[in-house]
């Protein structure tokens, strides 16, 4: 579980891809009378206009999406000029530089003096279009036509690449698990079970063999800030998603397809307003005073208390509970956030923890599947199967963002070499931490991109997740804390591209050892048998395969090839 604090600093100096932010120039001239400009100059790159009426100290604009380093540290770039025009209205404006084109950006206006933003976001993707206007008052960010009709100089011709090899993986036998992950607050108020069961066949046309459940147990209310991971009660339900009947129903029908059902298991911490608080007030982790205390030194996460896995009466209680659900409801495995919990990199009570009770609940269950939402690799010999990687996710995304291919596989083959056989690292390209900052339609530069991206990580030899939403392309950050009805109805061409892809994927078999080309911004997979393409880039590219052949690749296309043996 991952909470995003933002502070906010007064610069010395402000990085926009390595430059320093602007001097203030003032434009007021059109001619010898100077009554202002008539029209807009031109200038290198892009240009963000500002109708500046917050009445602020200083204003300021802070990006984040497909390439987030477009707005340098926070609070990001600085006014680079001012704009007079004849019509006696006055710009302020922000330069941004040529290599955003393509690039789908979260505009965060801040009062740099004082220490305030807009709670509105924006989104905007620079193209050709060279000038972009917005009104900016003290509540929110308004987009208008300023009537500019600037363009940025682009050269559309195709980039022409030959296949270099990247590297040679070697045969490798692991698991395939294809985890779906959902959060039930994406089904509105009520009937939410039900709603889950009603998809279970378009989520498994996804190619997903595993349902993973965010928690759905009863939440705490004393210091609660509406967080899920903040349990009161380890063996209760969450009532609002449905009766215990209605959770065993989506559970069996799940298994009736074929599918594993994985429940999100919170053992680093409880609500405050949880029984053990007055009961066992020794089995949580206590300052020098015998305070209770959170999890992290900072003091972020106030709404839940730390556990003490010192305790031996703990970690049989915490056993217990997690026994609880494969014996009553039939559930497949656990997906254990922050499974490293405070103890890091180093060993502790918590490995020792883990490795007693998975033990323990595969002897109950034969075939459980253990998640870890760790980096750590040493949660594989605690007794995981899969690990995270969001080492992984950024190098990925920052392919998508105009990097060497070259970057992300030397950090695939790293996961390779590190992950036991058949366990594996666990990929993605977005999830319910991530997309609460950003969609993978803008962190993948657009729809076709995040899908393009999507392809790229299951051709690979690992297990991998989706996150519902990713689907229907949904745009908008989720703040996993609040409930949304989401319409799973929404760009059903998309979701087809989805499922399609997924099916002429379905003959892979990615155990065998591959050889991994780029060509320029393309990749190729080869797997001998089959091999699959993807142009991560937002040009189009003449690439000259391996095999001698050019294949003509528009922006963000993947192909999937079948050799006749």
């Amino acid at each position: 579980m991952k909470r995003k604090i933002q502070i906010l600093l007064l610069p010395i100096i402000l990085l926009l891809l390595g430059c320093t932010a602007p001097v203030t120039d003032t434009v007021t001239a059109d001619g010898e009378n100077g009554e202002g400009l008539a029209s807009f100059p031109t200038h290198e790159g892009y240009r963000i206009y500002v109708l500046d009426q917050t009445g602020w100290s200083a204003i300021s604009l802070y990006m984040y999406g497909t390439q987030n380093d477009l707005g340098g540290s926070w609070p990001g770039i600085s006014v680079g000029g001012t704009l007079q025009r004849q019509d006696g209205t006055t710009y302020k404006y922000f330069n941004v530089p040529s290599q955003a084109r393509g690039c789908t950006e979260k505009l965060i206006f801040n009062n740099s003096g004082g220490g305030s933003q807009l709670k509105d976001e924006p989104s905007i993707t620079f193209d050709r279009k060279a000038d972009y206007f917005f009104k900016v008052t003290a509540d929110k960010a308004t987009a208008f036509d300023g009537g500019s009709t600037l363009e940025v100089e682009v050269d559309d011709s195709p980039v022409k690449a030959s296949a270099v090899k990247i590297c040679t993986l070697e045969e490798s036998e692991r698991n395939a698990w294809h985890i779906y992950q959902v959060n039930p607050r994406l089904y509105g108020s009520s009937g939410v079970y039900g709603k889950i069961q009603d998809r279970l066949d378009k989520i498994q046309a996804l190619g997903c063999n595993v349902l993973y459940l965010m928690p759905i147990y009863l939440p705490g209310k004393t210091k609660s800030i509406g967080s899920p991971y903040c349990i009161k009660d380890f063996k209760a339900l969450n009532t609002a998603y449905g009766s215990a009947d209605e959770l065993r129903s989506l559970i069996g029908a799940a298994h009736a397809k074929g599918m594993k059902v994985m429940l999100d298991w919170v053992a680093n911490h409880t609500a405050w307003d949880c029984a053990w608080i007055t009961e066992h007030k020794d089995w949580y982790a206590q300052d020098a005073t015998g305070n209770i205390v959170c999890p992290t030194a900072d003091g972020t996460w106030t709404d839940v208390a730390q556990l003490n896995y010192e305790s031996a009466a703990l970690r049989q209680a915490m056993e217990d509970a997690m026994l609880y659900w494969i014996d009553e409801f039939d559930i497949d495995g656990f997906r254990c956030d922050y499974a490293h919990g405070p103890t890091g990199s180093k060993t502790g009570p918590m490995d020792a923890f883990w490795k007693d009770a998975i033990d323990k609940l595969r002897e109950r269950k034969d075939g459980l599947i253990m998640l870890a939402e760790s980096d750590f690799d040493k949660m594989f010999t605690d007794g995981f199967d899969i690990i995270y990687s969001r080492q992984a996710k950024s190098s990925l995304a920052s392919v998508f963002a105009g990097q060497d291919p070259s970057a992300f596989f030397n950090t695939y083959q790293r996961l390779l070499a590190k992950a036991p056989a058949p366990k594996t690292t666990l990929l993605y390209i977005t999830n319910h931490d991530d997309a609460s900052e950003a969609s993978p339609v803008s962190e993948f530069r657009g729809k076709d991109g995040a899908l393009a991206a999507f392809v790229l990580m299951r051709s690979l030899n690992m297990s991998t997740m989706i996150y519902g939403s990713q689907e229907i392309a949904y745009d908008k950050p989720i703040n996993f804390f609040s409930t949304l009805s989401l319409d799973w109805t929404a760009n059903q061409d998309y979701y087809t591209s989805y499922s399609n892809i997924i099916s002429q994927l379905g003959g892979y078999y990615h155990s065998w050892s591959s050889t991994v080309y780029s060509a320029g911004p393309v990749v190729m997979v080869d797997y001998g048998s089959n091999y699959v393409l993807v142009n991560t880039g937002s040009t189009a590219v003449e690439a000259t395969l391996p095999t001698g052949k050019v294949w003509a690749a528009q922006p963000y296309e993947y192909k999937v090839v079948y050799l006749e043996e």
